[in-house]
């Protein structure tokens, strides 16, 4: 896992390199007509030709499959288009189905084989608009024992519901060895009418009990409107799995589920209304976190016995990540007409609340010397990104939210379903936004969430310095201690008996202040600054430590003036003190 982020980018560059590439230009489906796509495919599938052709499809072209396509075991299909520009003539080219009634929708691609797409718009619906169950399915070889692979960058996953058969996502995993990498994606609208735990990112089908992921990781990436984003439930789960610069706006119920993690992170991401489902006072502390569901011990596991490691093993990290629900979701909550009738029953601790960031079983891992490869920091819960242009059609949700609530009868809330239908293009939604804090808060002082569609200009910065952010990531995740931290130097002297935190000099002081602190034994140790409102706004430390006395310094260029909190953890003690910047 060390050096997974490099390691994927070798696999694919090697994947499509090995052999020399044919490029094969699709046509648009004309109007009337379809299954262009589909004949290019099975012409080189014929021909013996398939991992060694791209297909590259036009810009603003419209693509009608006639059927779904099928990758053979061991072979690759390369999906390809142009980068598109911000013209409708530079739209993404989109595939969707064709009106016949009588043809098969129940994948767009059923994958034995490697799939690779680049650029590309997938509509899950057809050519009349009407939503379809569809999915990309991988597929294991009936040993179990290869891998297939799905690469996808700046695809754009539209108006996706309950995937049939199986139930599963807009991407459905049945295989024993998934490997998948999204990057600069967008799942948009994937909303079921009727349920509100499907439209799914990537899922296992409900109910299986025998699939794997070795790793899957999306970078990137943006979720708006979803009932789920990531599904492992029964005995199913994923070896690696990470989320980086991803913004994650209405999602109904499980945002990343289930607790069942073995190497996870979620770092410089951004959570807004998810679990919109809320929960209710009587569940007591039986509620779902906000930002993932949970973090379960093995024990706790549906089958435990399917775990190959240890709770020592498991590496988990929470980093520069925010989460908040908005003030028109949570008077919903509390005044929707459901609400007010469970009030007028005297059933108000059944009346829906916010979920909090993280829930007490998760917090339980996170804030205990017992686990130190499982860490948080730099989270900063109930702070609003203030969104430019969210895609949120507030009208349709509250009343989809209500029904889910009340009678659970069908109420369809897509954003504005038509930009999809007629392939609207620039996208009219802007997730950028205005708030200072967060436009600073990710690794690097950049902003969190998905910088490649929200923030261009930033996302140009990202990428000069993406191999050392993700070596960050990694290190962090596999040690238990923030590389990038604040620099914390050790001081000479005699090994201290108690733990002491020194108070500041100078101070008041601007910008910069020394802070000493004492650690009597080797373990866990945090020193973190945090508002008057006990918002974190700086990690100067979070890792293991030996013994000693040691100095470091905080840098206040980026805080507005005004009284702070320092606060040293460890084994069990918290010492806190206050300074003061004054600018």
């Amino acid at each position: 896992m060390k050096h997974f982020f490099t390691s994927l980018c070798i696999m694919i560059i090697l994947q499509v390199s090995l052999f020399a590439q044919t490029i094969v230009d699709v046509p648009s489906d004309p109007p009337g007509s379809s299954g262009s796509l589909n004949n290019a495919i099975q012409s080189a599938i014929d021909g013996g030709t398939l991992s060694n052709t791209v297909f590259n499809l036009e810009q603003y072209g419209y693509y009608v499959l006639s059927g779904w396509i099928e990758i053979p075991l061991n072979q690759h299909l390369q999906i390809t288009a142009p980068d598109p520009g911000t013209t409708q003539n530079e739209a993404l080219p989109q595939i969707v189905w064709t009106s016949d009634n009588s043809v098969n929708t129940d994948y767009l691609f059923r994958c034995f084989g490697d799939f690779t797409m680049k650029n590309v718009w997938l509509r899950y619906a057809d050519e009349g608009g009407v939503q379809k169950g569809s999915q990309i399915r991988f597929i294991g070889d009936t040993l179990g024992t290869s891998q297939v692979r799905g690469t996808f960058e700046n695809v754009i996953f539209d108006y996706s519901p309950t995937a049939n058969p199986g139930a599963g996502g807009s991407v459905t995993i049945t295989a024993n060895h998934f490997v998948g990498h999204f990057k600069n994606c967008y799942w948009k609208n994937c909303i079921d009418t009727h349920l509100r735990y499907y439209g799914r990112a990537v899922s296992f089908p409900y109910q299986s009990t025998k699939w794997h992921i070795d790793t899957l990781m999306f970078e990137n990436c943006t979720f708006a409107n979803m009932g789920y984003v990531y599904m492992q439930e029964e005995s199913e789960f994923g070896d690696n799995v990470h989320f980086n610069h991803c913004t994650f706006l209405n999602v109904v119920v499980y945002t990343l589920e289930s607790g069942q993690w073995y190497k996870m992170s979620v770092t410089n991401s951004l959570f807004v209304n998810t679990q919109m489902f809320g929960k209710r006072p009587l569940d007591g502390d039986a509620v779902n976190g906000g930002l993932i569901t949970s973090i379960d011990s093995i024990a706790n596991f549906l089958r435990p016995e399917t775990a190959t490691f240890g709770e020592q093993d498991r590496r988990i990290l929470l980093a520069n990540d925010s989460y908040g629900i908005q003030p028109w979701l949570v008077d919903w909550m509390a005044n929707s007409p459901w609400a007010k009738y469970l009030h007028s029953q005297r059933r108000d601790d059944e009346i829906p609340e916010p979920c909090p960031m993280l829930n007490a079983g998760t917090l339980a891992f996170l804030d205990t010397l017992d686990f130190p490869y499982m860490n948080e920091a730099n989270l900063y819960d109930g702070i609003l990104p203030r969104f430019v242009l969210p895609p949120t059609a507030t009208d349709s949700l509250k009343s989809f939210l209500n029904k889910k609530w009340d009678d659970n009868s069908d109420i369809n809330w897509a954003f504005q379903r038509d930009d999809g239908y007629f392939q609207t293009w620039p996208l009219p939604e802007d997730l950028s936004y205005a708030n200072d804090t967060l436009k600073t808060a990710a690794m690097g002082g950049f902003p969190l969430g998905d910088l490649y569609r929200w923030w261009p200009d930033q996302y140009a910065q990202w990428k000069a310095q993406e191999d050392a952010e993700h070596n960050r990531i990694n290190t962090w995740l596999e040690t238990g201690t923030d590389p990038g931290a604040v620099d914390v130097r050790e001081v000479k002297g005699s090994a201290p008996s108690v733990y002491k935190l020194s108070q500041n000099y100078p101070n008041p002081f601007n910008p910069t202040t020394k802070i000493e602190y004492y650690v009597p034994k080797s373990g866990y140790v945090s020193l973190k600054v945090y508002n008057l409102l006990g918002q974190e706004v700086a990690t100067l430390f979070s890792g293991n430590q030996k013994a000693g006395n040691y100095i470091t310094t905080l840098d206040g260029t980026g805080l507005a003036s005004g009284i702070y909190l320092y606060r040293l953890q460890s084994d069990n003690i918290s010492i806190t003190k206050k300074f003061v910047l004054m600018k």
